[in-house]
């Protein structure tokens, strides 16, 4: 069985950049907490235990003095908070997302009301929320967005997106938004706030799969932009999604000659050199 790799995979700059932050910070330190995980991967998430940084899901738990933010971000409120307790902030935010939220604040003090194209349950859609104004919204339901802004019935309205979308995904919510609000608003504002890295990484993982006959996605069960990669590779070909090489189901890859095999954002080297040894086994 031929196995071959994505030409793009695995961390991305912004993550690799947040694990330097916290790794520097927790040899300054000792230890370090997080508010948040840094990387939704339960794998990245115990190696970084392993060094001292645990992260805990509330400002209430932080045990201080100096705690990191993640990569997916905060609210403007959150961060206010943390200061005004005394904390010593490392933000490691992603640049992308950094951005993403710089675009919505923006856009709020212009006086539009901001839809996010996201899940309202994800950290960073949290994290844009808290930066988008009064009146803003998340949702990945193009449908019901006429009826979600009915009560305030904005005028001018700016619509971005979580940054781990899929491009194809945020154009059709665009063209289905545009058409239930352009008869009532007066402006309608897009930022394309979408990942480069993801774009490319998902592009990647597209390409291999049209020329295989399985392919392997690695990465965290509640990482968004696995879920992605799992979307984008499963409407082209047999593709199965592990956050690890124990996972793996050797019966699944019977009679398979070549095998893809990709990872999201937030997945380890070691998880990556560990599920291609595994497969190369089979």
């Amino acid at each position: 069985m031929q196995i071959e790799r994505a030409r793009e995979l695995g961390l991305c700059f912004g993550v690799r950049r947040a694990l330097a932050m916290v790794q520097d910070a927790a040899r300054q330190y000792g230890t370090l907490q997080t508010l948040g995980p840094i990387a939704h991967n339960r794998v990245l998430l115990a190696e970084l235990e392993a060094h001292g940084i645990r992260s805990v899901d509330s400002i209430d738990r932080l045990a201080g003095p100096t705690v990191a933010v993640s990569a997916h971000g905060v609210g403007s409120d959150v961060t206010t908070t943390l200061r005004e307790r005394g904390f010593t902030i490392i933000d490691t935010t992603c640049p992308n997302v950094a951005s993403a939220q710089r675009i919505a604040a923006k856009m709020a003090e212009e006086g539009l009301t901001i839809v996010i194209f996201g899940d309202s349950r994800h950290s960073e859609v949290r994290g844009l929320l808290g930066w988008a104004g009064e009146g803003a919204l998340a949702t990945l339901d193009a449908a019901s967005l006429a009826q979600s802004l009915t009560v305030s019935a904005p005028t001018r309205v700016g619509i971005i997106a979580q940054t781990t979308q899929r491009v194809e995904d945020f154009v059709s919510f665009l063209q289905q938004a545009c058409a239930s609000l352009v008869d009532r608003s007066r402006e309608i504002r897009v930022v394309n706030t979408l990942c480069d890295a993801t774009r490319r990484r998902q592009a990647a993982a597209a390409e291999l799969a049209r020329t295989v006959d399985a392919m392997v996605v690695i990465g965290g069960r509640a990482s968004a932009n696995t879920r992605r990669l799992v979307e984008t590779c499963a409407a082209i070909v047999e593709t199965y999604h592990i956050e690890t090489a124990e996972e793996l189901d050797a019966a699944r890859f019977l009679g398979k000659k070549r095998v893809g095999l990709t990872a999201g954002a937030s997945t380890p080297d070691s998880s990556i050199e560990s599920v291609e040894a595994r497969l190369g086994r089979l």
